[in-house]
């Protein structure tokens, strides 16, 4: 019997369907796979981490700076004079021969160590200290390791006067020019009945951040600041004791944390030519009590965009980038000598909206840097020490 042509197609046509009916189900259902999974990856960048704290460096005295280099090797120095480098490859702490005459007395010393980023063809590093060879002063120099020495030392910034107030931080921003954070040197105290002016003074080189390139010249981008003729390695003024730089990693704008007196420590945005007050303006008061002012609000300030009353001595900060710490991506953390505490601030849109602490009871807490393994390493002291945060 000669079948129906009509049914015929129908037949093959059912056929064809249920074909490709089966690829469009294999299809569908590895894009729903792939959704979940993508779901999930989400939900664990979100996840609070847990954390447990690894000693990486122990029982030495104040760590101002340190740094880690492209390898993996932690440099890092102690405030009285003293440069080591402790290797990854088998752990071993090696204290570096050749540093230059250092004055440790007061708030002097081997502060801060920065390695260049573009260390792997270039080798150097820098770092900040006092000297009294032959007057006292504060210096940027910059130099090159060669089997465990201080090679090529080259100083390419010094401030001279009296110290006190030193800062300093050392940063480098995304086109490799490089920030310096200097405090006012003497500390006489805030207001009307100040004594030392050298943060609003134009012609001094203490209270100030300072923009160079990675050789020590001047950008020509540099800000001409109000009383000056032309224009040199200052970048803003008003600052009385900056001790923290950190870049952000998103809108790579320079962030600063800088103590006040009794009360009154600031984060604040370093924007070219801008003054942040110091010493007419400021939310803490003198030692002796008095006031200093109600507020920031006049003509030419530039407000904190965050502040502690009571002091927490802020001093070292760093942002998390990346997804080391999940939910904790983006936050700036700040160093509390005074606190003795570690505070996660948490960001949105150049504002600070909340803080908590993350990390306590373990001594002063003095510097914060995110290491090339996304962990954070903290230096704390008594004795000095550099912690891992570790994600368990």
């Amino acid at each position: 019997m000669r079948k129906n042509p009509l049914i015929q197609e129908i037949c093959i046509r059912n056929s064809r369907f249920m074909k490709y009916s089966k690829y469009l189900l294999v299809l569908i259902l590895i894009t729903l796979v792939h959704s979940c999974k993508k779901e999930e990856s989400t939900a664990i960048s979100l996840e609070i981490p847990a954390i447990e704290i690894e000693k990486v460096v122990d029982k030495y005295e104040i760590i101002w700076g340190m740094d880690f280099l492209p390898n993996g090797d932690l440099i890092f120095g102690e405030k009285r004079g003293k440069m080591y480098l402790k290797t990854d490859q088998n752990n071993t702490i090696t204290e570096l021969s050749g540093l230059p005459s250092i004055d440790a007395g007061g708030q002097g010393g081997l502060l801060d160590i920065k390695t260049h980023p573009n260390y792997v063809k270039n080798g150097w590093i820098y770092m900040s200290y006092t000297s009294s060879t032959p007057y006292y002063a504060l210096k940027l120099s910059r130099f090159k390791i060669n089997n465990n020495k201080i090679e090529n030392l080259q100083n390419i910034f010094t401030a001279t006067g009296p110290g006190g107030h030193n800062g300093s931080r050392i940063v480098f921003d995304k086109s490799g020019l490089i920030y310096l954070s200097i405090g006012e040197g003497p500390s006489t105290g805030g207001g009307p009945t100040g004594i030392n002016k050298n943060a609003s003074d134009p012609s001094s080189p203490w209270g100030k951040i300072h923009r160079l390139n990675d050789d020590g010249s001047i950008p020509n981008t540099n800000p001409i600041l109000p009383g000056n003729a032309s224009r040199n390695s200052m970048y803003t003024l008003g600052h009385r004791n900056p001790q923290g730089l950190a870049l952000h990693p998103s809108t790579g704008e320079i962030w600063e944390s800088e103590h006040g007196p009794l009360g009154g420590d600031e984060i604040n945005i370093i924007k070219a030519g801008q003054d942040y007050g110091w010493p007419a303006l400021s939310l803490g008061k003198n030692y002796d009590g008095s006031i200093i002012s109600k507020n920031h609000d006049s003509s030419g300030i530039s407000k904190p965009i965050y502040s502690w009353i009571p002091s927490i001595g802020t001093c070292g900060i760093a942002f998390i980038n990346g997804n080391y710490y999940r939910s904790w991506s983006g936050s700036l953390i700040v160093a509390g000598l005074a606190s003795q505490k570690l505070h996660r601030c948490i960001v949105e849109n150049n504002t600070i909206k909340s803080e908590e602490i993350i990390l306590k009871d373990l001594g002063r807490v003095r510097n914060v840097i995110q290491g090339i393994d996304g962990a954070l390493y903290v230096s704390v002291e008594g004795p000095g020490r550099i912690l891992k945060m570790k994600v368990k």
